[in-house]
């Protein structure tokens, strides 16, 4: 009988350590191969990993796909990225070819560079999760009123927080693109997917930890009047490298994925 797609996505380790022949376990006692990790709620496993210096391979939520679009109709979980020793791709590592990303571009034309808006009406501030509060060993309330705070002694402009909502909202009435164009000037995050998604629409990202945002944003918000707006070549650069970075459950699966990522320094 074949697997429903729920039931497929809690097997992902599995898969991931079966296409690598058994290079990979899911064991935690087995020392001696690198560790396969599923979720943000497994960091404390991330963080003993560290410690040890032993080798892990976190798997979640893919980068970006994963929207409403020509092959996803549904707004589904086509893809999940794969990240080596760390929950996303935060530097540019890889020299990968475009093709993977344009593949991307071609269904969702949110992520087509067309340059940098001029909206000026307001600062994005999207609140993080409490997974990722905890991962970061960060307060919420505290980071959000310490971040206004520091953006308020810089900038008058409106400020405006934006939760997560389900993925269901996200994917309709809560999308991130529309709160983008009610005249978001600048966006302000931990470590959200959202940073990235900013950048790519056009609009600058502030984030604070370490994310898939970091070589496209910037840490410092006494910069909030004159924001890092990398460069096309860059941004490129980027983009090619994560689509390499996450993959469809049939990719994981077929030894696919690991055939990129066993070559991963």
């Amino acid at each position: 009988m074949a697997l429903k797609p729920w039931e497929e996505e809690v097997r992902l380790e599995e898969m991931l350590v079966e296409s690598s022949g058994g290079l990979l376990t899911i064991d935690k006692n087995e020392k001696d191969k690198p560790l396969v990790l599923r979720g943000i709620g497994k960091r404390k496993d991330v963080r003993r990993c560290r410690e040890e210096g032993r080798d892990f391979y976190y798997i979640d939520t893919g980068y970006l796909g994963n929207f409403k679009g020509p092959n996803n109709t549904g707004g589904v979980k086509i893809w999940h990225r794969i990240v080596k020793n760390d929950y996303q791709e935060c530097e540019i590592k890889h020299k990968y070819p475009k093709d993977r990303w344009e593949l991307l571009v071609k269904h969702d034309k949110n992520l087509e560079w067309k340059g940098w808006k001029n909206y000026n009406k307001k600062i994005l501030l999207i609140v993080p999760s409490d997974k990722s509060c905890k991962a970061f060993n960060v307060d919420v309330d505290q980071w959000i009123s310490t971040t206004i705070d520091t953006i308020k002694s810089y900038t008058s402009m409106p400020i405006e927080l934006k939760e997560k909502g389900s993925r269901s909202s996200r994917n309709n009435d809560n999308s991130i693109y529309k709160a983008f164009d009610t005249g978001v000037y600048a966006t302000v995050s931990l470590n959200s997917i959202a940073g990235l998604e900013s950048v790519l629409y056009g609009i600058p990202a502030f984030v604070s930890a370490p994310c898939a945002a970091s070589p496209l944003a910037s840490t410092d918000l006494s910069k909030i009047k004159n924001p890092f707006r990398p460069d096309i070549e860059t941004i490129r650069r980027h983009c090619w490298n994560l689509a390499y970075g996450q993959f469809t459950q049939k990719e994981i699966e077929s030894g696919y994925a690991w055939s990129i990522l066993k070559d991963q320094k």
